[in-house]
């Protein structure tokens, strides 16, 4: 189902994974990411927002992303983490204020509240979206 990887240079540190996005599995890999913000001595605060991070861009795929198959990526920079989920749809998501009496749809506007930075770019197979959040 995954494959981790942690970089063996000392900075950036990363755990890598490569996966198929399902609702399921979400709790799975905010486990996994909660044990790398321990292991990265991340505030409580920090790690909260990393979290919410790797639940959005992953219910995101799995949601709508026709192939479900995605990277997810934390990456422990000089002054940030960073959440990466590549998938394999071009189309870019869009970051809207939201329609607070639906039920979905504002999951990306309130990480862009949370977090230090959010973006996606297109890559040859797809796209990247990111979060960082700042480490203070």
């Amino acid at each position: 189902m995954t494959l981790a990887s942690r970089s063996t240079d000392a900075q950036p540190l990363s755990y890598s994974w490569l996966l198929t996005a399902r609702r399921s599995d979400l709790a799975h890999f905010r486990r996994l990411a909660k044990l790398a913000m321990r292991e990265w001595d991340q505030e409580d605060a920090v790690t909260e927002v990393v979290l919410h991070g790797v639940t959005e861009l992953l219910a995101n795929v799995a949601r709508h992303v026709p192939d479900p198959r995605c990277r997810l990526e934390l990456f422990l920079e000089e002054d940030a983490v960073r959440v990466t989920v590549t998938d394999s749809s071009a189309a870019l998501p869009r970051i809207t204020l939201p329609d607070w009496s639906a039920e979905e749809g504002r999951g990306l506007w309130l990480l862009r509240e949370m977090a230090d930075g959010i973006g996606f770019e297109p890559t040859a197979d797809g796209k990247r979206v990111w979060v960082r959040v700042g480490t203070r």
